[in-house]
């Protein structure tokens, strides 16, 4: 068979597992860079090179630099000004989204919307306001921001990495702004006074009840040997259920679920399956004689107390089940329920593998640095109980922000290669104490390192075997009644339907070679090309599975899959209309 066939085969099938999404990005780039080994595509001493790329390198040190802010205590004086600023929801709305776009500028967009994430509830909750207005437009912003400079998201990493391979000359710091800038600021302007209009609200809590009100958690209920269900049909105990909770089924021999009929008899040890709200779970294990958790001594829940956290995208929890989850927080916390998409289960809770965007309601016993240290432990964020102490030094905002901003300097007026400047900032913050040599590996985002350490060889695979190549010869061949804007249009369209779907990091490394190679079959120079993949790999707004942005805030915002595409879809055509004309003015 034809080594180009087989490639391309490949290729479809890592696009199909990315869509797809049950397993992780991380792992399924992995399991095909090794069969591009197999296949004797790469070499095996290759094989993680990728580790060792510039790209991958710069996107840990940001990662890295972006913890050492957040721990230093910058977020507590952002909360602060914030609360200063914002007197009303439109108020708050420009303040919100033009500091998201700004802190995505100078730092990893992801780590920028997990900063204000828990700012933003907090706020929502004090003043009475709905999340649902304000977590959609915060992810689009942190996107935005990120287009504005070389470090503000991995696929502007990576493409000037491209252009250095292609033209020997890396895109400079700045380069990035010409285009992302005038992106940015119409963007926000649209998001703030329209876009918000356009995004499903769902109903806010009242005062008593916590700010995310999450109705679908699925919990296990073991009935204890006193129960009052025992021998009562399943049917009279649906009765007595008030509307908030429901019996969805019951665990069998094998830990599945399966149905339980209307006339089915409860017995001792019979394990239930339940939808239901937090503030039900205690009186109904007092009610009936209910075990939340059978495998841990926590089950006196209203002598505990309740969070509400998000599986973050760095959370080591993420392909993970709940034994792992006991043994890595150890004693006081035990899993109540899961929420993730209004996913319907098809095995037991704890036998499913944790997500990154799940939110979790968990029971805990303990005082709050001991909380808080265990839930930064797990890569989980309270999304509830607002008094635990996230950042708790404020005392070296000063030192951090000076350090960042002289390793800025180094890089900006080239006195030093940026992977220089950034890895002397992480140490400065190690030598700080922002950082710990243990929490230096705990906080790369391993997962995303990963995906770009194994696509990179498996991207230049394509280029070797002239894949790209023959595919731009295609597009040039198939095109050459269009003129170099159409083609420019072509290429971001083309981007941002694949990364709406893929991880953007894994589009920029697909796309990058293409768009290179296309521009010189079509004798124009590559930098509109790569600039038109960067752009469009950053435009991930039609779904909640294309950035990670979107996925974190699905679950505190109450979204549904389909509300994103109606806010996203006008915002990327204006990003269309207005990037277009700046990429051909400045770059051809």
């Amino acid at each position: 068979m034809n080594d180009q066939l087989i490639i391309t085969s490949l290729l479809i099938a890592l696009l199909f597992f990315f869509v797809w999404g049950r397993w992780r990005y991380d792992a399924i780039a992995l399991i095909f860079l090794s069969l591009f080994v197999l296949f004797g595509f790469i070499e095996p001493n290759n094989a993680f090179s990728g580790f060792a790329h510039p790209a991958v390198v710069t996107v840990a040190l940001v990662l890295l630099i972006s913890k050492g802010l957040e721990k230093s205590g910058f977020i507590l004086i952002i909360e602060n000004k914030i609360q200063k600023i914002a007197h009303n929801q439109t108020q708050f709305m420009v303040v919100l989204t033009l500091l998201a776009a700004v802190l995505s500028s100078f730092m990893n967009n992801i780590g920028a919307m997990a900063m204000l994430l828990p700012i933003t509830l907090g706020i929502c909750q004090k003043m009475s306001w709905n999340p649902s207005r304000f977590l959609m437009p915060l992810a689009f912003a942190s996107i935005l921001g990120g287009m504005n400079t070389k470090i503000g998201t991995p696929p502007n990493i990576i493409i000037s990495e491209y252009r250095n391979e292609f033209a020997n000359q890396n895109f400079s710091f700045f380069d990035f702004s010409f285009i992302g800038l005038p992106l940015t600021i119409f963007g926000i302007i649209f998001i703030s006074f329209l876009g918000w209009r356009l995004i499903t609200l769902r109903p806010i809590n009242s005062s008593d009840n916590p700010l995310i009100k999450i109705d679908d958690y699925l919990t296990e209920m073991t009935i204890k040997p006193n129960s009052s269900l025992i021998d009562m049909r399943a049917q009279d105990f649906r009765s007595k259920l008030d509307a908030d909770t429901a019996v969805i089924g019951q665990i069998d021999s094998t830990e599945k679920k399966v149905e339980l009929h209307g006339n089915f008899k409860l017995y001792e040890g019979q394990i239930l399956i339940l939808k239901i709200n937090p503030s039900s779970l205690a009186d109904l294990q007092q009610e009936y004689g209910l075990d939340v958790d059978s495998e841990n001594e926590l089950t006196k829940i209203k002598d505990l107390g309740s969070i509400e956290a998000i599986v973050t995208p760095k959370s080591r929890l993420i392909g993970r089940k709940n034994n792992y989850f006991k043994r890595l927080v150890g004693g006081g916390f035990s899993l109540l329920g899961l929420w993730r998409r209004g996913l319907k289960y098809r095995f037991r809770l704890a036998n499913e593998k944790f997500r990154s965007g799940d939110v979790l309601l968990i029971a805990n016993r303990g005082d709050k640095d001991s909380i808080s240290a265990r839930l930064e432990l797990a890569g989980l964020m309270p999304l509830w109980q607002r008094d635990f102490d996230i950042v708790r030094d404020s005392s070296k905002v000063l030192f951090a922000f000076l350090i960042f901003t002289f390793s800025l300097f180094l890089i900006i007026f080239n006195f030093l290669p940026i992977l220089v400047a950034f890895l002397l900032c992480v140490i400065a913050f190690v030598a700080g104490k922002l950082l710990t040599g243990e929490s230096v590996y705990r906080h790369i985002d391993w997962p995303v390192v990963t995906l770009l350490a194994a696509m990179i060889p498996i991207g230049n695979t394509l280029t070797e075997y002239e894949i790209t190549s023959d595919v731009a010869y295609f597009l040039a061949s198939y095109s050459q009644s269009l003129d170099f804007v159409w083609m420019i249009i072509i290429i971001m369209v083309l981007t941002m339907l694949l990364s709406d779907v893929i991880n953007n990091a894994a589009t920029a490394v697909i796309m990058g070679p293409l768009a290179a190679s296309l521009a010189m079959q079509i004798n124009q120079p590559i930098e509109p090309f790569l600039m038109a993949v960067a752009i469009g790999a950053s435009c991930a707004f039609l779904s909640p599975i294309g950035h990670q942005c979107n996925t974190l805030v699905m679950g505190p915002g109450n979204y549904k899959f389909g509300d994103y595409w109606k806010m996203g879809l006008p915002l990327e055509i204006l990003i269309i209309i207005i990037s277009v004309p700046l990429i051909i003015f400045y770059w051809s």
